[in-house]
């Protein structure tokens, strides 16, 4: 029997599997699953499987943070529905941004939902995203918030994991496309033009190497941690 979750993900278009993390939209997809690829030809080992799972809230003006705000209230009530029946339970974590709407909107689902809590079912993105070690919630906020002091007013977008050797040789290529660039503790955040947005993708799926992709694969060794998957022999 087909559950409420899989009836919906396929009107969507998404796979899911029993782990899923939701983000914003196709680019924070994209670099996650480069990502992916590179460190299971390097390494064999394959961050997706043990049914994680990463899919964008929607496309264009369905996705960004009110997107995800919409689709993870639906996929957390669906999921329940479906556990109720004694289907398969699949587990639903919000990514945001950290960035003023990315903030905003992560405080205004969980006081929305009580049952929704920061660092367990929704997250911020950190320069460093700490380790757990079994650990959410409160204690875990307490940790990403100590280990990020020092950056704690910068904004921290996906491509800002991406390596600053690429972003430079990008931006030489591109030079329109970077409006901003904001420094802190030795941590960038770049802020690029819609349009540099787009060309920064492809730039990306062509040219960056593993190295270049070193950060977004600790990043997802980390959200594989938050969700009680396998990580430690995983981690670059």
């Amino acid at each position: 029997m087909i559950g409420l979750v899989e009836i919906y993900a396929k009107a969507k278009g998404w796979t899911v599997g029993t782990a899923n993390v939701l983000v914003e939209g196709t680019s924070d997809v994209l670099y996650l699953r480069l990502a992916r690829d590179l460190w299971q030809r390097e390494s064999n080992h394959d961050l997706f499987d043990s049914g994680f799972a990463v899919f964008e809230a929607g496309l264009k003006d369905d996705g960004g943070v009110q997107g995800v705000v919409r689709e993870l209230q639906t996929l957390r009530q669906m999921a329940s529905q479906d556990a109720a029946s004694l289907m398969t339970e699949r587990k639903f974590v919000g990514l945001f941004d950290n960035d003023h709407a990315g903030r905003k909107h992560a405080r205004m689902l969980c006081e929305m939902d009580f049952r929704v809590k920061h660092y367990r079912d929704v997250f911020l993105l950190h320069p460093i995203m700490p380790v757990s070690n079994g650990v959410l919630g409160p204690e875990l906020q307490r940790r990403a918030e100590v280990q990020n002091r020092s950056c704690t007013r910068l904004d921290w977008e996906i491509e800002d994991f991406l390596s600053e050797d690429l972003i430079r040789r990008f931006c030489n290529a591109y030079p329109r496309a970077l409006t901003s660039r904001q420094e802190m503790a030795g941590r960038v955040h770049h802020e690029f033009t819609r349009a540099g947005k787009r060309e920064l993708q492809a730039y990306v799926v062509e040219e960056a190497l593993l190295e270049d992709m070193i950060e977004v694969i600790r990043l997802l060794c980390a959200l594989r941690e938050y969700l009680g998957l396998e990580h430690e022999i995983m981690r670059p």
